[in-house]
């Protein structure tokens, strides 16, 4: 038993850094000066891989008892209702470049919020990053939809100026 605690530390560190650079990589992006793009490439992505590491029984992922059924629920309600709040936080505007979009100070604190949820269930019920994928995949489609929704009539959003280049993506 004693032989199997580094490893789990380790492993735990590991988990940690790759949380935090995802976390960083993230709120750095929500923050560029961006065209907007409606596209859910990247959250249909995260979301396979995240049923995929759960499917394939990814270390300590949800189980199939009720308990984690309904703790499974909730997780997706909560990136589901975190990303729709979000995206009413994000900037948009009319340029030349067609809409832009920024997210501001309030949109990287729900990033924040968002993770600092995921890392109390996990503290709590064990779930760890099997489910880390599954739910940016499924908050990020749900900030997506928000914004499209948004900007279905962009005659009603402000002329603006790009105000810097946009950026890739």
């Amino acid at each position: 038993m004693l032989a199997t605690a580094p490893s789990q530390t380790g492993t735990s560190l590991t988990s940690l850094g790759v949380t935090l650079l995802v976390l960083a990589w993230l709120l750095y992006r929500q923050r560029q000066v961006r065209v907007f793009r409606p596209s859910f490439g990247v959250s249909l992505i995260l979301i396979v891989a995240g049923i995929g590491v759960l499917g394939g029984g990814g270390a300590n992922g949800l189980g199939s008892t009720g308990r984690d059924v309904v703790l499974g629920a909730l997780l997706v309600g909560d990136a589901a209702g975190l990303g729709a709040v979000r995206a009413l936080t994000v900037r948009l505007w009319r340029s030349g470049q067609g809409v832009v979009r920024q997210g501001s100070w309030w949109t990287m604190g729900l990033w924040v919020v968002g993770f600092g949820i995921h890392a109390l269930v996990d503290a709590i019920a064990g779930i760890s990053e099997s489910t880390l994928l599954l739910y940016l995949g499924v908050t990020l489609a749900a900030q997506q939809l928000v914004l499209q929704a948004r900007v279905t009539d962009p005659s009603r959003l402000p002329d603006r100026p790009m105000l810097r280049a946009p950026g890739r993506g």
